[in-house]
């Protein structure tokens, strides 16, 4: 009687701990959603976004004033988007990606983003997906180090591990 007095307990706490914890990863994921952006997280960007200014001031003798902002109004799949409407140059960032990649999307995804709105300021042709070799020159020269066609999921993945390495593991 006692033993099983025990088990009862010992599952009851263990349903207690189980529901506790789901209840915060839902008030987490909840929290991120309804709320802005992180102060930590703004700083970064405004330091990036400062960054690359002052590289488009440097190597290309233009000030622009490009409003950069960080909506939640985006289909899951895109990091960002740079428009040109109007003759008015915006980019936007996807805030569900910082979620998950708040690194990649300062260091890789701003100055991808800066080189499509430089394109666009020297009234150069745009291809289809605007992934031309004069956006990747662009994007180099604002000091991006994938300036690839489109988000580089492994890359990502990369980041996350740290230094953890499938090779070190024999895959």
């Amino acid at each position: 009687m006692k033993f099983t007095k025990r088990l009862e307990m010992f599952f009851l706490l263990l349903i207690l701990t189980a529901t506790i914890y789901l209840g915060y990863n839902w008030y987490k994921g909840t929290s991120f959603k309804n709320n802005p952006i992180s102060l930590s997280a703004q700083l970064r960007i405004d330091k990036a976004e400062q960054k690359v200014l002052s590289l488009i001031q440097k190597r290309f003798k233009m000030n622009p004033k490009i409003p950069l902002v960080v909506s939640d109004e985006f289909h899951s799949n895109l990091y960002g988007l740079t428009s040109y409407k109007d003759k008015e140059i915006k980019i936007y960032l996807n805030k569900k990606r910082f979620k998950e990649s708040e690194d990649y999307m300062i260091e890789e995804v701003i100055p991808h983003e800066y080189a499509h709105a430089m394109v666009f300021l020297l009234g150069k042709k745009i291809s289809e997906d605007g992934h031309t070799k004069l956006w990747q020159k662009i994007c180099m020269e604002l000091e991006g180090s994938l300036c690839e066609r489109y988000v580089n999921n492994e890359e990502i993945i990369r980041q996350k591990m740290g230094s953890f390495s499938l090779e070190k593991m024999g895959f």
